[in-house]
């Protein structure tokens, strides 16, 4: 996707977006699409996220999938343009706003996400992408959130430098390399009534299943997770490591090298003779390149994701957890009413 809506000479990105309205009929497209083509840990669902522009809010009210099987002469760009043509006509929003993705335990940080999400940003400066994960939304939490990247992430991007000098000059760290936009889900009043009539037919035991108490199997997976990014994160900086080691070896065998040659100068001055030639130091100790330091800010950020996922999914499941000793109170009192009774009978 980071091919899509390429458009030269993009002006400076600013964050005009403070709050993404999603139409009930857009999420009930995604979480279709999501459930049907993304439930797997390999398969990405990806779509088009079409509306319109108020002020300082991202109206989103429709959207479209991208086709999963896709041949050798397919064109997406033709597609979606085909896509939006075919909405126009029946007079529906065809304003192209973003995308979504599909995500498993709320892994979906990477570089080509970023990547991806940098086009979009160049080409509309008012784009979000909603990411939805399928298996949260299946053990009860309704997980939809939209993202942007922050101004300083954009500007490094153009500038195409990852090294640690230019971090250090947008002033980028990975807590300010994406920012969480506030989402809320926005129903007509017909669809708002249809709703209440639907849930007098909604049998009573179908809510049973958001009072899961198992929550070891989804804090397994996010923990599983959040080591496999730690060990990950652990190798790049063994290689920072090892790049700043290779630095100082370098800058001590430069000085030893210098000093080597004064004292050869002066030793040939003292006998008469010219001094040796100046040479370029560089050619003699060529550069050591920097290893790029996204990948390393990705896998901090994805890190700091999965904690705050954790540590929410746990509040939550504290909170069922007293919730259900609020009800087997009663049970027991009552049960010890009973007793006591039939004792005295």
């Amino acid at each position: 996707m980071a091919n899509r809506n390429r458009r030269a000479n993009a002006p400076d990105v600013d964050n005009t977006i403070d709050l993404v309205q999603v139409d009930g009929l857009v999420v009930a497209k995604i979480i279709k699409h999501c459930h049907e083509e993304g439930s797997s840990a390999v398969d990405v669902a990806q779509g088009v996220l079409l509306g319109l522009v108020a002020d300082t809010r991202l109206e989103v009210t429709n959207c479209f999938p991208f086709p999963k099987n896709l041949d050798e002469n397919f064109d997406e760009e033709d597609y979606q343009m085909e896509m939006m043509r075919h909405l126009r006509k029946v007079n529906v929003d065809h304003l192209h706003v973003g995308w979504y993705q599909s995500t498993q335990q709320g892994a979906f940080l990477s570089t080509q996400f970023l990547e991806s999400q940098f086009t979009y940003q160049t080409s509309i400066e008012e784009s979000v992408v909603l990411i939805y994960d399928p298996l949260k939304t299946k053990r009860g939490f309704l997980h939809l959130k939209a993202y942007r990247l922050t101004p300083q992430a954009v500007a490094l991007y153009k500038d195409n430098d990852f090294g640690a000098d230019a971090l250090k000059t947008h002033h980028l760290s990975f807590e300010s390399l994406y920012q969480e936009i506030r989402l809320v889900i926005h129903n007509s009043h017909l669809v708002n009534a249809l709703l209440c009539e639907l849930s007098e037919m909604v049998p009573s035991y179908e809510g049973s299943q958001y009072l899961d108490l198992g929550t070891a199997s989804v804090l397994e997976k996010h923990l599983r997770s959040l080591t496999d990014n730690v060990d990950e994160l652990l190798q790049d900086t063994n290689k920072f490591n090892i790049y700043q080691r290779q630095v100082v070896k370098q800058q001590q065998e430069k000085q030893k090298y210098v000093q080597k040659r004064n004292l050869e100068n002066t030793a040939r001055q003292a006998r008469g003779e010219a001094p040796l030639p100046d040479e370029d130091i560089t050619k003699v100790f060529k550069p050591i390149p920097v290893p790029p330091r996204l990948e390393p800010m990705v896998l901090s950020a994805q890190i700091a994701a999965h904690c705050q996922q954790v540590s929410l999914f746990c509040s939550q499941a504290l909170g069922k957890l007293f919730l259900s000793e609020a009800l087997q109170q009663p049970q027991s009192s009552q049960q010890t009413v009973l007793k006591g009774s039939s004792k005295t009978a």
